[in-house]
């Protein structure tokens, strides 16, 4: 063995291995086999650095507009595969058969196949805010695959709570679910568009819109079906004398009339529509000695509603209004609301019955004054 003792150069015949030892604990060895140890006298890999509780290999630029890269290389090819790091603009690179595939800017958005963060650009990004955008130039953006079994594909979640899923049901079905407790869905099936409540298909009980929000309107080739098989019904009766006299009424009620909300952003261009005013319908019934609230023609909806406040995406306060069912749910100060309406096949069914028992009446009275 052979020593030089001044900041100890060792060589040990014995195996070959070199050990620069500047400060007398054996930091660098250069072992058989062609491996470097940093830190460590039993190299694993051709390079090593070991520390016993932080390891840094630094690459340092000259220039703060420089660059600090390692590359892989093969036979053929310098620098094939890349991660560098590029002072000028301060961003992470990693690149693959020479080109760049993805990039951490200095703002610490992770970007793939593109090199700016823009959601136009066509390619994907990772924000430090959360946010995350794919954008591809044709064909589908993005495939979430399930195997197996029916069942959930996507959640949507608020403060780590899940409150909304894509699923898979009857083998090929999308369907469409809000799981908080009662809320609605959809199931979008062959031919047609099922009503779910409670992550089920529901039959009877989900209304699409509301008083507080209408749909303006219903294209559709055919009318709407209504349940009318007697094993549904009960308590099927003739008019009474007191709903005929209340037909009657309601009979001369309608006129013409224009929507406010129309006219505003129409002006004259807005159309005329015709029908009742529901006031003068819950008159009508009133004066009769009825109560319009018991027949499914007239309709009352209330909802309350509050001005909330909110931060958007770009950080910026704004207000809107939200709509509270119950007065229970809605906060103090909220403002009560009520629309009236009327299911017109309903009362013109209700005007029909009476007409006609009115016609048979008076036909039954000619009949017996001819006599």
């Amino acid at each position: 063995m052979s020593e030089v003792k001044t900041n100890k150069i060792t060589s040990l015949a014995s195996n070959n291995d070199i050990t620069l030892d500047p400060d007398g604990t054996g930091d660098v060895l250069v072992a058989s086999g062609h491996k470097l140890g940093v830190g460590t006298t039993s190299p694993t890999y051709q390079a090593t650095v070991f520390g016993s509780s932080q390891s840094t290999v630094e690459i340092e630029s000259g220039s703060d507009t420089g660059e600090s890269r390692l590359y892989f290389t093969d036979p053929t090819t310098t620098g094939v595969g890349e991660v560098g790091y590029y002072h000028d603009g301060n961003s992470m690179r990693f690149s693959t058969a020479s080109s760049e595939r993805m990039r951490v800017d200095t703002n610490g958005h992770l970007l793939v196949a593109q090199t700016s963060f823009d959601t136009a650009n066509v390619g994907h990004s990772l924000t430090t805010t959360g946010f995350a955008h794919h954008t591809r130039d044709g064909n589908i953006v993005m495939i979430l695959n399930r195997k197996s079994s029916d069942g959930e594909v996507l959640e949507l979640r608020k403060n780590d709570t899940g409150f909304a899923q894509f699923k898979v049901t009857d083998s090929d079905n999308l369907s469409i679910d809000c799981t908080s407790t009662n809320h609605s869905g959809l199931t979008f099936g062959e031919g047609n568009i099922l009503p779910r409540k409670s992550g089920a298909n529901n039959n009877g009980n989900i209304d699409l819109g509301a008083g507080s929000a209408r749909f303006a309107n219903l294209y559709a080739t055919n009318t709407t079906i209504q349940t009318s098989d007697e094993t549904e019904k009960q308590n099927i009766t003739s008019l009474t004398s007191a709903e005929i006299t209340a037909a009657k009424a309601i009979s001369a009620l309608f006129k013409t009339y224009k929507f406010r909300s129309k006219v505003a952003a129409e002006g004259d261009a807005a159309r005329t529509h015709t029908g009742v005013i529901a006031q003068d319908v819950q008159t009508a019934m009133s004066d009769a000695g009825l109560d319009a609230s018991k027949y499914a023609f007239w309709c009352s909806d209330t909802w309350w509603e509050a001005d909330e406040k909110y931060t958007d995406d770009d950080g910026a306060e704004q207000t809107h209004t939200k709509v509270y069912n119950t007065a229970d749910e809605a906060p103090e100060g909220a403002t009560q609301k009520t629309m009236l309406g009327i299911r017109y096949a309903e009362l013109l069914a209700f005007i029909g019955a009476a007409t006609e028992q009115r016609l048979a009446d008076i036909e039954t009275r000619l009949t017996a004054l001819e006599g």
